[in-house]
């Protein structure tokens, strides 16, 4: 009986499988560097949006105030109304009849 010499077969087996598994090592660490700088730049133009809203929001509360509102109604020659006259809607036509038919 031969005895087949195994131990080459072996060492090219464990010397493949570390090659294969630094390779995968490799490609795994670059796709995790790129990924985190790209998330670092994500972030960055998020904090970058949430600064410019709010200034939007300030901008918007100055605006809208009632103070403003009235300083600018003034340079537009807009007066505060002395006296509000309320109209009260009339009872249309059809209505009108329909009721008296009823009585």
């Amino acid at each position: 009986m031969k005895k087949t010499n195994k131990k080459p077969k072996l060492i090219s087996l464990i010397i493949g499988l570390i090659l294969v598994l630094s390779g995968t090592q490799l490609v795994i660490s670059h796709w995790l560097a790129t990924t985190g700088g790209k998330l670092r730049q994500w972030e960055e133009k998020t904090e970058q949006l949430e600064q410019q809203n709010r200034i939007l929001t300030e901008e918007i509360n100055q605006m809208g105030s009632l103070s403003r509102i009235a300083i600018e109604a003034q340079r537009l020659g807009l007066v505060k109304a002395d006296k509000v006259l309320y109209l009260t809607p009339q009872i249309p036509v059809a209505l009108e009849k329909t009721n008296n038919l009823e009585r």
